[in-house]
């Protein structure tokens, strides 16, 4: 039976040990790309995924390739004083943290805005990142608290696979 391009794409099998990364052209047909699995294996990230930052828990980060400044964390009321920004994030918790930069964002129709770095450390499938950059904003009309940018996903050498 002939699969549409579409089911084809989708099609998930691999042999065992074996895991799908996208298609290839094999005698002029398009094939799964099967690899072997291994410890040197990309790390797939989906496009929403739950991340632990310390001093606030699990929350759902967008993973972002389109986003080439700082990871975004949600966060309002950021007072700072001296190098420590302190703010409100996810669930209303008040949490402080050092202040190691600040950067301008180009929001859209000439409006620029100037937001606090925060370096925190999260928890991504099941490696500790340390001291990993986020930039303070209000984030509260997005689905997702936090947002993981290209910068970073380039750091660790993830890919996004967009069908999970």
């Amino acid at each position: 039976m002939q699969l549409t391009f579409k089911e084809f794409f989708n099609e998930k099998k691999c042999w065992k040990g074996y895991v799908k990364r996208g298609l290839k052209k094999k005698n002029g047909k398009l094939v799964n790309n099967c690899v072997k699995e291994d410890a040197d294996a990309k790390l797939i990230l989906p496009v929403v995924e739950n991340i632990f930052i310390n001093g606030i828990g699990v929350v759902a980060a967008k993973i972002d390739s389109g986003n080439e400044a700082y990871n975004v964390l949600h966060g309002l009321n950021t007072n700072i004083d001296g190098d420590v920004v302190t703010f409100t994030t996810v669930n209303d918790k008040k949490m402080s943290a050092p202040l190691v930069d600040t950067t301008v964002i180009h929001i859209g129709s000439g409006v620029k805005e100037e937001r606090p770095v925060v370096a925190l450390d999260i928890k991504l499938k099941d490696k500790v990142y340390r001291n990993i950059p986020f930039s303070l904003a209000d984030r509260s009309e997005n689905d997702e608290p936090v947002l993981i940018g290209e910068p970073f996903i380039r750091d660790i050498g993830a890919l996004i696979d967009v069908s999970l």
